[in-house]
Formats: structure tokens, sequence, C-alpha cells
């Protein structure tokens, strides 16, 4: 290889350094601000479910719903379902919400139901219904809108109900024991 041509592979190393590989070629650039902003979250809470009739009227624990024994008191320590029996427990529970518009899924969890004996907790479901007590509307798919802060009360009809079509006996003298039904506000995307 002769001189000449080894200065020009040098030269050419050297530019390529210098443009790329050692980073000292800058390009021509221009910047604007977006000013920045303070962002608050809202929130949402729920006081205990009161199930009280003496401290919020039409409330009560459970109590059998239909049929011929509508009204009566369900006592845990002392019934025995059939079924086709419901029983129910309404409960009134206060919503703090804020956010300027924020949308709320209420609903009860499906507790256990142990009973390893019979195939009662098989035969056994749990349901929930909601009404906005300002208007006794009901909450259609367990869901509500609230804009900005509020602070509502809801009413929650916790129904478990024995399928009247059983026909096995399989469920007879069972034991299904029904732990605590945790009612729940979740926010949900507004859409």
């Amino acid at each position: 290889m002769n001189k000449a041509t080894k200065g020009a592979l040098a030269a050419a190393a050297a530019g390529t350094l210098m443009l790329g590989g050692a980073g000292t070629l800058a390009y021509w650039t221009g910047t604007g601000t977006v000013n920045g902003a303070t962002i608050v979250s809202g929130q949402v809470t729920m006081a205990s479910p009161v199930c009280d009739n003496a401290t919020s009227a039409g409330t009560h624990e459970w109590k059998y719903s239909g049929g011929s024994h509508d009204g009566d008191d369900f006592d845990p320590a002392t019934a025995e379902v059939v079924p086709g029996d419901v029983i129910v427990k309404v409960c009134d529970v206060e919503l703090t919400t804020s956010g300027d518009h924020i949308k709320v899924k209420l609903a009860a969890n499906t507790p256990a139901l142990n009973d390893a004996a019979s195939t009662l907790d098989t035969e056994l479901g749990l349901t929930s219904a909601w009404v906005d007590t300002d208007d006794d509307s009901p909450v259609v798919n367990n869901t509500t809108t609230i804009t900005g802060a509020a602070t509502k009360t809801y009413r929650a009809t916790v129904t478990v109900t024995f399928s009247s079509a059983v026909t096995s006996v399989t469920s007879q003298s069972g034991h299904a024991v029904l732990d605590a039904v945790t009612l729940t506000a979740t926010q949900v995307a507004n859409s």
C-alpha cells in the first residue's frame, strides 16, 4: 500500500471518530418549556355498615324474605333452612368520595361457605343489590357515578338463597358456615 492510500485511510478514520465515534459533533437544537402542575388525587372511603333498625330505619339483621315466613327473624343459632328459603340482611353504608368524575362499583363479596359433610355450601347463593337513599333509586349494575366531593348513604340488601331447584338429599342436615360478608366500593374507569 502506498503512502497516499495510507494517508487517505488515516484521514477518513479520524473524520469518522470526530463525527460519530468521539461525540464531538453537535446538531442544532431548540427548547421549549411545558409548565408543570400540582396533581391531587381523590378518594373513596366507606364507613362501617349500619344494620340496626333502631339506628337507621328500614335496615335489619338477617330475616326470612318471601313466603309465609316473610319478615320473620332468622336466628343462625337455631334456624334450619329448606330449599326455597331466602334470607336477607339490609344495611346502610356511608360512602365518601372525592374526584371530578368518580365512578364506583358497589359489591358484596361472596364469602366462604364451608360444609364438609353435605352439599349445602354449593346450593346456597349470595347476591347484593344497592339503592341510593337520597331518592330510593336502584344503583344499576351496582355502579354509580359521583361528581365532585360527596358523602352519600347507600342501602345494601344482601340476599342468601337456598335454591328451590334442589332435588337431591345431599344437602340435608348440612351446616354451612357463612363467613362475614364484606361490602366494598371500588373506583372503576369512568368511560
